[in-house]
C-alpha cells in the first residue's frame, strides 16, 4: 500500500494547480476525500487508510511519513499566510519518473482537485467538515467509509442527480 499512497501523493503533486497550498493538511484531507468518493461510487476505499476523526478532521499519521520517505518528494517546513506553521510538499525539481495510477483512480483524484482547487483553506475544510463521515461521528473515533458510504447511499438513493457537493457532504 505504500507504493500505491506514494503514487497518489505524487498524482496530487503533479495535477494540483497551486502547488503552495498543498500542505500535509490540505494532502491528507484530499485522499480522504479520495476514499470517501470512492467508497460512495465502489464501495471501496483507495487507500487502505483507517482514518480517525482527529480534533482537526480526518486524519492518518501514515501519508505525511510515507511521503518524508519517499526520496521524490521533498516535505518543506514553511509558514501560512496567517504566519503558522505548516508541512508543505512538493515533487523534487529533478522528478522524472513515472506515477503509476490506475485510470479509475485517477478519476477520482482528477475530481477531486476540481472539487477543491478553487477553495481558500478555510472553505475546503469546510467542505471536509461538512462531508457525512465528519458530521455524522463523534471526535476521536475511527471512520469505516465503505460501511458509511452503504448508510449514505441508502439515506439519499432517493435523490435526484446526486452530485458530488451531495455525496461529498452528505446533505
Amino acid at each position: 500500500m505504500k507504493d500505491i499512497i506514494s503514487n497518489l501523493v505524487k498524482y496530487i503533486l503533479v495535477h494540483y494547480p497551486h502547488k503552495s497550498e498543498l500542505s500535509a493538511s490540505r494532502l491528507t484531507k484530499m485522499l480522504y476525500l479520495a476514499d470517501w468518493k470512492n467508497s460512495i461510487e465502489k464501495a471501496s476505499q483507495i487507500t487502505n487508510a483507517v482514518w480517525h476523526f482527529h480534533h482537526y478532521g480526518p486524519y492518518v499519521d501514515d501519508f505525511l511519513k510515507i511521503a518524508k520517505e519517499d526520496s521524490d518528494i521533498n516535505v518543506v517546513n514553511t509558514t501560512t499566510v496567517f504566519g503558522g506553521r505548516k508541512q508543505q510538499l512538493e515533487l523534487k525539481k529533478d522528478f522524472n519518473g513515472d506515477i503509476e495510477v490506475s485510470s479509475d483512480n485517477k478519476k477520482i483524484l482528477d475530481f477531486v482537485i476540481a472539487a477543491t482547487k478553487d477553495k481558500s483553506y478555510e472553505e475546503f475544510i469546510t467542505l471536509v467538515y461538512s462531508t457525512y463521515p465528519v458530521v455524522s461521528s463523534s471526535r476521536y473515533s475511527d471512520f469505516d467509509l465503505v460501511n458509511m458510504a452503504q448508510d449514505y447511499n441508502l439515506l439519499t438513493k432517493d435523490t435526484p442527480n446526486k452530485g458530488f457537493q451531495q455525496e461529498i457532504h452528505g446533505v
